[in-house]
């Protein structure tokens, strides 16, 4: 970088300006000068340039040869130093964000790891807004949904999970090599998003394993088994009635990491399916002019880069 101090913002500002408006009286207008102090400030780039930027005239100030090379650069840069600018200051004035996801996503992904982004940014607050109803907009800043939003939003992808079955590690040592679906209950909670459907497709793929005709698996009907399963009030309360051995339940990879990381919870069988609908980011066009809300989507996307 050069030693010598580069020229003041307001004679960059007076520059363009006069390029833009044609004169020097314009400009004056424009900025809320004098003539006179806007004459003085061309002059001072002008001495640091080292050549004339302007060709004054009978019909008001012409750009030179000089002046033409040198306008766009200038007039990028400082919208470009504009935008930062009022971005920042719109962090700093409205530093809130709220956030809208589903309560299993919120418990089990997101809560754990918000704490991290509070710290990192601690005048930035977060509120959680937790549901099965579609986002409104016009209090929330950015969903994070399973599905594409449509389009009125922008739809960034964040997870690609699969589907598979989870059982307590206690219960899978006891499951026979055949007909294991039998062993246990099927766990469902309230406002889940598997359907009976969800359980036929993956159980689709022990059907093709296992032969129909063996005893074990004589009888046995998915749909009669998801509408038997025991419901649970929640995710987490579903996820701790298996881990205690209750049954078997159809989670997500994104939801259940860390239970299987620490041992809670194992995966009971080979099946395993790409999720019909993963989680993405939604948020109207525009949104991440708002400098608190696109840190926070730069964050979401280092986490799940992280794994």
């Amino acid at each position: 970088m050069m030693d010598r101090p580069l020229p003041p913002l307001s004679t960059l500002q007076a520059f363009c300006a006069i390029a833009e408006t044609g004169g020097f009286g314009r400009a004056a207008e424009r900025l809320g000068l004098t003539q006179t102090a806007v004459s003085h400030q061309i002059a001072q780039l002008e001495g640091w340039m080292g050549g004339r930027l302007f060709e004054r005239g009978r019909h008001g100030a012409r750009l030179s040869a000089l002046g033409l090379r040198l306008h766009p650069e200038i007039a990028s840069a400082l919208a470009s130093l504009e935008s930062a600018l009022h971005q920042a200051r719109q962090a700093s004035a409205s530093p809130s964000l709220t956030i809208a996801t589903t309560p299993e996503f919120s418990s089990q992904w997101l809560a754990p790891r918000v704490e991290a982004f509070c710290r990192r940014y601690p005048k930035i607050e977060v509120r959680t807004a937790v549901g099965y109803q579609r986002p409104d907009f016009s209090s929330v800043d950015l969903a994070i949904w399973l599905g594409h939003g449509g389009v009125d939003l922008v739809t960034e992808p964040l997870l690609l999970d699969e589907e598979f079955v989870v059982c307590a590690p206690t219960l899978s040592c006891t499951l026979p090599s055949r007909g294991a679906i039998r062993a246990a209950p099927l766990l469902l909670y309230r406002g889940m998003r598997h359907t009976v459907l969800d359980w036929q497709r993956w159980y689709e793929q022990v059907a093709v394993r296992d032969d129909p005709n063996v005893e074990p698996l004589a009888g046995f009907d998915i749909a009669t088994a998801v509408e038997e399963a025991p419901v649970f009030g929640s995710f987490e309360e579903m996820l701790q009635a298996c881990s205690r051995g209750q049954g078997f339940a159809l989670v997500r990879s994104s939801l259940v990491a860390e239970h299987i990381s620490a041992g809670k919870l194992v995966r009971c069988f080979v099946e395993r399916q790409p999720a019909a609908l993963n989680y993405a980011m939604l948020y109207p066009p525009g949104a991440l002019k708002k400098s608190s809300l696109a840190l926070f989507r730069k964050w979401l996307v280092s986490e799940t880069e992280r794994g």
